[in-house]
């Protein structure tokens, strides 16, 4: 894939000169990274170095496991074409990378990437973020996105040079451990290296130094006459002085024949500069004295500087970073100057570099804001306390804004020595969460005023919040609600079925049906709900709506009762047999017809009161002798079924006997016959069967 064009094999070499790829994680590009995250408030950053066949991860902060991709799925291969940043708001939507693994697979949706480009002009590769979800950058985010690849580009380049510093002085080194003796070669090596050489001898206490020592230092070598051990000390800071012992002591020479340190000397126009120096002993003496010191010494000013450069670098990046701000500010604390980033002065609109007094930056705020600022920094300075504000705010040019500003004191020696924080325009986030709250307000009144049950739980069926109206129908307050499981106000019996409500709403995100809820009156109140997920924030929850149904429930196995009984006996009647006829199924009933003996004289000489008074009587008679499960039917008339439920011919004998055995309890006297249902049957072929056995007993008692 031609990633960058004609210049292609170009920026792979020159990526490579710079000797970065699969090398260790850094702390300066990983607190690049993070601030990357902490700007665009996206989940993942990364440092992506586009190489001939893949991109690699030399930075990843977020949740990517990846330390490289192939090229071919690389959005940063597409980014590196320009030097513009590139943003894709919906990679899912971009004919580009639809199909793209890192979208379909690991669900990338949002991508940005603003080019790495060095000093040459060659782009290495990208700082980019990524999300999970569809967005965009606003200008400030896009803007600090570039600042900040122009950051890592800097980085690598320094990261190089010192790299290549380092590398020169492990072959100087590696040269003098082979061949100390080999002066011909040393000198080749030091010519190329810039390096000084120098010999001491032990024995005298002379000590010989070449035209570049000198030459570091500003000097000449005549300039320095008469040199000695004592010229090597008078130049040399007395801070490092330590570090140097082990040169000027023969003691310690016997006991190591390499020695390395650096120090600074002063130069001639009075600055310091850092030398390198590297020794080891040439030659001994016979009872094992080193006898001469032969080394090399090689100004690493540069490298220095490089290594504070990215130590200064990464300390700012990283109190930055800690305390999220887009814009950075920096109190030193002994002298009071305040020190403002780039993007601190574009929020106060003042020209970048400006300096201000902590006095002057407390005047940018509204005057009702000023107090609560100072009293913040100044609790900083004494007790190190952090604060996180957000604060109205008017630029230099007028312009009304709102900030977040946040700070930290960063110790040193037990006391606050730097108070540092960040700088943010939240305007923008402002605005809409004013927008929010009243949207928020007109939800919560539409809520609290709605006739129907609304509450919300989460996964675990702990109530979030409930309206008036839900709690009305419990006889609760809502505060006594609130916080407990809904299985505190279900029967026991029902916390099962609760358990699969919550099962099946996490699988599928909805669910409808009843649920049984005791009121604090007393009653059980049913509720019809249907309920939904929602699970676009961190914590998903489930809202929940219903309607108190109990009344009409109520009703319902009322109408339902009623038409199923006989309204003179209570027993069921034939439309229940009906109903029964549908689940029966297989199961095995015992079918006992009982018929009541001259009940029509019963009514016709005592009246149909009386005869209704039998009946009703010789209903609960006939109960009285079942068990649970039997079921006693008035088919009509003076006519009653018993049917035995699992009831084969023994148990449906032995209930016969036990009826015809407490006859003498009936109201009055009656016949019965019985038969036993069978798979294929009906019951009311069986129950007709059973009456003709009623019939055949009674014409037998005739005879």
């Amino acid at each position: 894939m031609n990633t960058s064009g004609p210049d292609h094999g170009a920026r792979v070499e020159r990526l490579h000169d710079l000797g970065v790829l699969d090398t260790p994680p850094e702390r300066l590009f990983d607190a690049l990274t993070r601030t990357a995250c902490l700007v665009t408030a996206a989940p993942i950053s990364l440092v992506s170095l586009v190489d001939q066949r893949r991109q690699w991860f030399k930075s990843r902060t977020g949740p990517m496991e990846l330390s490289e991709t192939p090229i071919e799925i690389a959005f940063c291969a597409i980014a590196i074409r320009t030097d513009e940043l590139l943003e894709i708001s919906d990679a899912a939507t971009d004919p580009r990378f639809a199909d793209n693994p890192l979208v379909t697979r690991d669900g990338v949706r949002f991508y940005a990437g603003a080019p790495i480009v060095l000093d040459d002009g060659m782009r290495m590769g990208t700082l980019c973020v990524m999300d999970h979800v569809p967005r965009a950058l606003t200008p400030v985010q896009r803007s600090v996105l570039v600042e900040l690849a122009a950051a890592v580009a800097q980085a690598l380049q320094q990261r190089s040079a010192a790299e290549r510093q380092h590398e020169t002085l492990r072959e100087l080194e590696q040269s003098e451990r082979e061949r100390v003796r080999e002066h011909v070669r040393l000198e080749h090596m030091l010519e190329a290296t810039r390096a000084a050489s120098w010999e001491w001898d032990l024995r005298s206490g002379e000590i010989r130094f070449d035209d570049r020592w000198a030459g570091m230092l500003g000097y000449t070598l005549a300039e320095l006459e008469p040199i000695s051990i004592a010229t090597w000390r008078d130049l040399m800071h007395a801070e490092d002085l330590a570090n140097a012992e082990p040169f000027f002591a023969p003691s310690a020479t016997r006991q190591s024949p390499f020695h390395m340190f650096e120090a600074r000397m002063r130069h001639m126009l009075g600055h310091w500069v850092w030398i390198g120096w590297r020794g080891r002993v040439s030659e001994w003496l016979a009872d094992g004295r080193p006898a001469t010191l032969i080394g090399a010494s090689v100004d690493v000013t540069p490298r220095k500087e490089v290594e504070q450069q990215l130590r200064e670098s990464q300390a700012f990046l990283d109190r930055t970073g800690r305390v999220a701000g887009v814009g950075g500010w920096e109190i030193d604390v002994l002298d009071g100057t305040l020190r403002l980033s780039e993007q601190a002065c574009r929020i106060h609109e003042i020209p970048i570099g400006s300096e201000l007094s902590l006095r002057e930056s407390l005047s940018y705020y509204v005057v009702e804001a000023r107090p609560v600022l100072e009293a913040a920094v100044r609790k900083c300075m004494s007790d190190a306390r952090e604060w996180d504000l957000e604060l109205p705010f008017v630029t230099a040019n007028g312009r009304k804004i709102w900030v977040r500003v946040s700070g930290a004191a960063e110790m040193q020696g037990g006391r606050a020595r730097w108070v540092i924080g960040a700088l943010q325009d939240i305007s923008v986030r402002k605005r809409a969460v004013l927008a929010l709250e009243l949207s928020e307000k007109r939800f919560r009144s539409l809520f609290e005023n709605s006739l129907g049950l609304i509450c919300t739980h989460d996964l675990d069926g702990t109530i979030l919040s409930v309206n008036r109206a839900l709690a009305q129908s419990l006889h609760y307050p809502v505060a006594e609600i609130v916080g407990r499981p809904l299985t505190d106000f279900m029967p026991r019996e029902h916390h099962a079925l609760f358990e699969e409500y919550l099962a099946r709403i996490a699988h599928a995100g909805a669910d409808s049906g009843t649920l049984h809820l005791d009121s604090a009156d007393g009653t059980q109140r049913v509720w019809q709900y249907h309920n939904t997920l929602d699970n676009d924030g961190d914590i998903p929850f489930v809202l929940g709506h219903a309607q108190d149904i109990t009344d009409r429930e109520r009703m319902q196995k009322k109408l339902k009762f009623l038409s199923t009984r006989d309204p003179l006996t209570g027993c069921y009647n034939r439309r229940f047999l009906t109903e029964l006829e549908g689940t029966v199924d297989d199961e095995t009933w015992g079918c006992i017809a009982i018929d009541l003996d001259h009940f029509k004289r019963v009514n016709d000489e005592f009246g149909h009161q009386r005869g209704d008074e039998v009946l009703v009587a010789m209903a609960r008679f006939l109960d009285g002798q079942l068990r649970a499960d039997d079921v006693v039917i008035r088919a009509g008339g003076d006519e009653f079924f018993v049917l035995v439920r699992q009831g084969d011919e023994t148990l449906t004998a032995a209930m016969c006997e036990r009826i015809l055995a407490s006859r003498a309890l009936a109201p009055i006297s009656f016949t019965l016959g019985s038969a036993v249902r069978r798979a294929g049957i009906t019951l009311e072929e069986t129950l007709a069967r059973a009456d003709v056995k009623l019939y055949e007993q009674r014409a037998m008692r005739r005879e």
